[in-house]
């Protein structure tokens, strides 16, 4: 069974009003599926506000979704995004070919923006 290394990543924006957005990272290609085994977010908000972080991931043609742990909160000299929400998570999760993998950020607080750049890593296999 052949299988390479893949990484591919997106960058999410949310605008003040919005308290969430789902977005497809990716596209698994037809005869392969995908083993996610690295997730790392980086996300920058708003001070005092709480960001949700989600995978859903197809397989098996059951589709399950993941939370993202965030490891550490931090202040930046930045006026539009004054907090750092980062995280990385060692992880093992199968892709079926032909499905999308989607990323959730969700907020209750919808003040001010946000912008999350998420990366996901691990083999493309094929099947």
């Amino acid at each position: 069974m052949a299988q390479r290394p893949f990484q591919t990543g997106i960058v999410v924006n949310s605008n003040d009003g919005e308290n969430g957005k789902d977005v497809v990272i990716y596209t698994v290609p037809a005869r392969k599926r995908f083993d996610v085994k690295f997730l790392d977010i980086n996300g920058f908000g708003q001070p005092n506000q709480s960001l949700f972080y989600a995978i859903h991931v197809t397989t098996r043609s059951e589709v399950g979704i993941y939370p993202i742990a965030v490891a550490g909160i931090s202040e930046i000299a930045e006026p539009e995004f004054p907090t750092r929400f980062f995280g990385g998570q060692e992880t093992t999760l199968y892709a079926d070919p032909k499905s999308g993998i989607l990323f959730s950020v969700a907020r209750k607080d919808a003040t001010g923006h946000v912008r999350v750049f998420i990366s996901i890593s691990g083999l493309l296999v094929d099947v």
